[in-house]
């Protein structure tokens, strides 16, 4: 499978990478099958019940670091409900698909969020 136009722009040119000072709430995840040590931190911000930024860092493969910045984009004014219940397949469809082996990449980035997210409603 080749990696579609969406997958690329995300990879090449990540969006709402970087640390949230004001994060409501964090999440850290790790993935350590298949020889790759992927390692995201997720920052979520608030507005009353929605989702109104993400940011995150990571240090990982381009299949991940495209994951993130495409659910960084797609969550963001989603209800912390949905947010919650965000699922990689998800961010497989809005990349226009992944190969087999990157599959861990859109499943680790929808783990983050969904963890970010019961932090956050744990707390509230």
């Amino acid at each position: 499978m080749r990696y579609s136009a969406e997958y690329m722009k995300h990879f090449s040119s990540p969006q709402n990478i970087g640390e949230m000072e004001d994060a409501d709430s964090t999440a850290d995840v790790l993935h350590t099958g298949g020889g790759c040590l992927d390692k995201i931190r997720i920052f979520v911000k608030r507005n009353g019940d929605k989702v109104s930024k993400i940011n995150y860092q990571c240090r990982a493969c381009s299949g991940t670091i495209a994951a993130c910045s495409a659910m960084s984009e797609m969550v963001v004014g989603m209800s912390l409900t949905d947010a919650g219940q965000f699922q990689g397949n998800q961010i497989a469809e809005f990349l226009g698909g992944v190969p087999d082996k990157k599959q861990h990449s859109v499943d680790l980035a929808a783990e983050a969020l969904r963890n970010a997210i019961d932090n956050l409603t744990e707390t509230s």
